[in-house]
Order: structure tokens, then C-alpha cells, then sequence
């Protein structure tokens, strides 16, 4: 029955469409492929940085049944994590999993005996939220079996307010408003870099710092060139490190080589995505299930000649860690964007014109992005005021009257705290989710 309240500290359930062994979690399981292990659990700490670690659980297939070795980290995991913080900067420790790689061929090939693992592994992972505290993703990388498990999700969890209890009225609306206009394809995504800080990616302020001691620059001068604004330190630290300058920079931000759960579930959209991200973490999200995401400028006649559906790809506004000349981040850069890159504003137009965007992890503070939408209201606006239809939806993590009043007029806006305090970043990653099941749930 769906009638308990779940605790003051209960986690969230993640059904995520990808794999478990490249998200940015605080605990994993892995199978290493022993066939005697009979669900024992191995645990094996992972070293990723100085700050972050991944505490790695390892398994074969046990010779007694799957949800052995599931009940198995859960339990472990759990208890270690309880009351801990994420390393990840999330707002509750994660622990994942995909408990398809440990079915054998007689699970694999049955569907009836597949929803039965589901079935007793749902309430067994409610049970584990509930009583520790912590959140647990199931990650499926197989779309026909993610549908299910986020189906049976619904039907299994056993709180009262369903799997979205901890949303209010206006956050589910909201979602279910974006969900409506994903399915009709009328929706389209720009990713910032709020949604890779949990994966350990650098702050602007971090990889220059970081750039400054690769340069080999002595502590006093790091000190004086950290007085200098974020767009003209890199103009000193480029003569510095001359060509060594921008592989650098790709180099640092590809140590943050595990995507977020936010990745994951903004890719499930299959929407068109414009990031300003260097890192390549929600093309990580998407081959993880198998989905190529072609980027863009790079892969534009790629698409063309492979027929790729233009919706499912992603605008690298300000270069990518794979083509590391491309990075756009001195103030001599973003000066001559609209020379250099005068392609992309215009791809960034069309999606303005003919979606609804929605801004996750961005601080709406890009220049070239207030140009895009400045260029919108010029043709948009009827005798200088606003349509009645919003270019979008910015998701903030905390609540700013300033903030909104700038904004309210050309976007809906849904913040999810009104401080830190409020733990928004968690309910900010539980809205994409509630609003990716809704997208299913809808088709």
C-alpha cells in the first residue's frame, strides 16, 4: 500500500537511462565478472582527486540471485554513507548501480522474470532512502528496460505522495509543463556549468588558479593576477604557457571525467542542447545507453550525411576539451566571438525562434547569450512589450527578487530554496527527474 510518510532525511530513487560505471556517485557496484562470488560484495576505494573519491563495490553473479548481491551493497553502501557528506557536492550521498549486468541469460531473456527482480528491488531500495538517508540511482543503459523500471517506480514506491513527494504543487506543474512540451517537440535545453560542478569540474575561479600553478608562476605573482578579472587572467597566463596555454585548460577539465545524474536526465530528453561547457560529460551521459550525440560545429556534416535527427545534438558555444583551440575564455575571445563563431549565434537564433529553452546550471550572465535573447525580443516584441508566450524556463537554485524581476518578463522561472540551506540542488536534480517521467509516462 502507498500510505506510509517517508522521514525527515529520506533520499530520492533515481531510475536514470545509463550506465553505473561512469556516474559521478559516491558509491558504485560493479561486476568484475567472478562466477564464485555468490554476492559478495568487495569493496574497492577509487582515488579520482585530492577532494573526490568513488567508493567502488565489486561482484560477480551470484550462484544464488541477483538481489543477493543488490541487498548486498545497499546494505554495506548505506550504512557507510549515512549521515556523511557527498564528495560530490550533491545534496545527499549517491550510491548506483545497474542491476542488469548482473542478470545471467535466463533473466536477461525473460520479461516476466526481469519485472519480478524489479518488483522485490524497488521496495527493498525505498526501504534503504528511507531508513539511511541516502539517495540510490538504478541506472539501466537498455531504453525498453528503463521504461519498465521507471514504470514500476510509480506503482512500487510506498509513500503516499508517490516517488515526488518532496516537489511542491507549483514544481510539479512546472514540470509537467516542460514535460508537455518535450513530448511535442517544442522543447530544447541549455546546459551551464552548474550541472558538471557536482562531478567535480573546477569553478572559473579554480581552473585559472590551477593554470597559474601549471604556468609555473611563484606565489606572489599568483596572488596579483588572481586581482585581475576572470576574462583578462587569462590573457597573462596564455603569454605564459604560449601553445601549451589551451591544452592545458582541456587537460584540467577532463579530470572530471563522470557525468551527473542532471547529465543523464537532460540527455534522456533527446532535445536540442546548447551548452557553454568545455567538457564532454553529457556526450559521456549519452554513449553510456548507446546514444551518440553528435556536437556541433564539428559533427555538422556528419549529421547531414549519416541523416542524424538535428533535435538529438549538442552546441558547444564556447569550444569542447576535444578540440582544445576552440576554447573560448579571455576577454580577447569573447571580443572577437561575433567575428569567429557568428555560425553559432545563428544556430543559437533558429533554437530561440522555434523552441521553448530551458536553462539548467546557467547564471544568465554570458554576454553572448544576452545578445541572442536581446535579438529576440527586437523581433518577438510587439510596439516594445512582450509576447504573451515565454522564450522559456531558467531554473535557479535559490530564490532572487532581483534575479527575477529581471527575467520574469521574457522566461519562466522555478528556483528550488530560498538559501543553501535549503538543500536546493537536491530538489533541483528531483524536478528533471519528475519531469523525465512524466515524458514517459506521457508517451
Amino acid at each position: 500500500m502507498n500510505d506510509k510518510e517517508p522521514t525527515d532525511s529520506c533520499g530520492h530513487v533515481f531510475v536514470l537511462h545509463c550506465g553505473a560505471d561512469g556516474i559521478a556517485t559516491d558509491g558504485v557496484l560493479i561486476n568484475n565478472d567472478d562466477q564464485d562470488s555468490n554476492g559478495v560484495v568487495k569493496v574497492v576505494e577509487s582515488k579520482i582527486d585530492s577532494s573526490n573519491k568513488i567508493q567502488r563495490y565489486e561482484a560477480g553473479k551470484s550462484n544464488n540471485d541477483v538481489m543477493t548481491v543488490i541487498k548486498s551493497f545497499l546494505d554495506t553502501g548505506a550504512e557507510h554513507f549515512q549521515g556523511k557528506k557527498s564528495s560530490f557536492r550533491r545534496g545527499k550521498p549517491l550510491l548506483s548501480f545497474d542491476p542488469t549486468s548482473f542478470f545471467g541469460p535466463d533473466i536477461a531473456g525473460d520479461s516476466e522474470k526481469k519485472v519480478s527482480v524489479f518488483q522485490e528491488m524497488i521496495p527493498y531500495v525505498y526501504s534503504i532512502v528511507d531508513n539511511f538517508g541516502v539517495d540510490v540511482a538504478i541506472c539501466i543503459p537498455e531504453e525498453e528496460t528503463f521504461s519498465i523500471v521507471e514504470a514500476l517506480r510509480n506503482d512500487l514506491c510506498p509513500f503516499s505522495g508517490g516517488p515526488f513527494w518532496m516537489l511542491s504543487e507549483g514544481q510539479i506543474a512546472n514540470a509537467v509543463r516542460l514535460a508537455e512540451d518535450a513530448k511535442a517537440g517544442r522543447l530544447s535545453v541549455f546546459v551551464g556549468a552548474g550541472i558538471s560542478i557536482p562531478s567535480g569540474a573546477p569553478s572559473w575561479g579554480g581552473l585559472l588558479e590551477s593554470l597559474a600553478i601549471k604556468a609555473g608562476m611563484s606565489e606572489d605573482d599568483r596572488k596579483s593576477l588572481a586581482q585581475l578579472s576572470f576574462l583578462d587572467q587569462p590573457t597573462i597566463l596564455a603569454e605564459e604557457m604560449k601553445d601549451s596555454f589551451k591544452p592545458a585548460i582541456a587537460e584540467l577539465i577532463a579530470e572530471a571525467s563522470f557525468y551527473t545524474p542532471a547529465h543523464v536526465l537532460l540527455k534522456t530528453l533527446k532535445a536540442p542542447a546548447i551548452t557553454t561547457n568545455y567538457d564532454d560529460l553529457y556526450e559521456a551521459a549519452a554513449a553510456s545507453s548507446n546514444v551518440h550525440v553528435p556536437t556541433l560545429p564539428w559533427q555538422s556534416r556528419e549529421m547531414i550525411k549519416s541523416n542524424h535527427n538535428e533535435r538529438n545534438s549538442l552546441l558547444k558555444l564556447h569550444g569542447c576539451i576535444n578540440h582544445p583551440n576552440s576554447i573560448i575564455l579571455s576577454r580577447g575571445d569573447y571580443m572577437r566571438y561575433p567575428d569567429t563563431s557568428q555560425a553559432l549565434r545563428g544556430r543559437l537564433h533558429g533554437i530561440f525562434l522555434t523552441t521553448n529553452v530551458l536553462f539548467c546550471g546557467f547564471s544568465m550572465t554570458d554576454d553572448n547569450v544576452h545578445k541572442v535573447i536581446d535579438d529576440m525580443r527586437k523581433v518577438v516584441y510587439e510596439d516594445g512589450e512582450p509576447d504573451v508566450h515565454k522564450f522559456g524556463t531558467i531554473l535557479s537554485m535559490t530564490e532572487n527578487k532581483m534575479f527575477n524581476r529581471l527575467w520574469d518578463q521574457d522566461f519562466h522561472l522555478q528556483s528550488f530554496g530560498i538559501s543553501w540551506a535549503d538543500n536546493p540542488s537536491w530538489y533541483h536534480d528531483c524536478f528533471l527527474d519528475y519531469m523525465i517521467s512524466s515524458c514517459i509516462k506521457k508517451a
